[in-house]
């Protein structure tokens, strides 16, 4: 199962990273997951086709989670969708999103139809099924209402399971969300010297993603959403998730395909 990083950075980007968004997709569709900056364009640069776009799985209502949203919609309708285009989240999440549709109005304005599909705060919860994948979610710990999510796929010649934590602090659900997968994709907003601000903030440290992989069994480590103040130190970030997870680390590069 082939996914990429649309953006790796926490709230603030730089030149070099964008937040924090993923592209899930195989040979029939694209899910995207989260979506600042400029996503049709993201979507190209990443050699995907935005017509098959089939869903967006919202983590939280923060800004840099869903900025993009409008000019996703918009896009995709002056390009000429056609075929509905699904929305899943958090009811927290969906009065954003109806704010959305009411400011612009993007759905009386497009030629294709949104579904915001309400995404209960559960654990294990099937956000979509599709052929060859299943998309769960789980509640976690942040300042505002959010899940992670647990990918599950099996296709010919592969299968697995990624698990994206969103922005968290370590916690029960998560770790249980994470248990066994082939990838954890895990924030490390901070290092460990800013470990009480990680907790205050509902994020996570470089060490603390290490010990979430550990505990969960996992058998790769992927950081991201880093905090601005360590965009071109997060190899720092890596060395202090090395000390707590005996797997391989790595900090992604945007729009790089990865598969397990």
């Amino acid at each position: 199962m082939p996914f990429q990083f649309f953006g790796t950075s926490g709230a603030v980007p730089s030149p070099g990273r964008d937040n924090t968004a993923l592209g899930l997709y195989s040979k029939d569709e694209v899910v995207l997951v989260d979506c600042p900056g400029s996503p049709y364009q993201k979507i190209l640069k990443a050699g995907l086709d935005p017509m098959r776009v089939s869903s967006l799985i919202v983590t939280h209502r923060h800004v840099d989670h869903v900025y993009g949203i409008p000019s996703l919609v918009h896009n995709m309708g002056l390009a000429g969708r056609r075929t509905t285009l699904h929305v899943y989240a958090l009811a927290d999440t969906m009065k954003i999103l109806r704010g959305f549709m009411d400011l612009f109005p993007l759905e009386a304005k497009m030629p294709y139809r949104i579904e915001l599909h309400d995404v209960p705060a559960k654990e294990g919860h099937e956000v979509l099924q599709t052929r060859g994948f299943t998309i769960r979610s789980t509640p976690v710990k942040h300042g505002a209402p959010n899940i992670g999510l647990r990918l599950e796929f099996d296709s010919p010649g592969e299968r697995g399971t990624i698990v994206y934590s969103s922005d968290t602090s370590p916690c029960p659900s998560l770790l249980a969300l994470a248990r066994g997968a082939d990838v954890l994709i895990h924030e490390a907003t901070f290092l460990h010297s800013d470990a009480a601000r990680a907790a205050a903030d509902g994020h996570t440290t470089g060490y603390q993603a290490g010990e979430v992989a550990e505990q969960a069994g996992v058998k790769r480590l992927l950081l991201c959403h880093f905090s601005a103040d360590l965009h071109g130190r997060e190899d720092e970030l890596r060395q202090e998730a090395m000390r707590s997870f005996g797997g391989p680390v790595e900090i992604p590069e945007e729009l790089r395909e990865y598969r397990i």
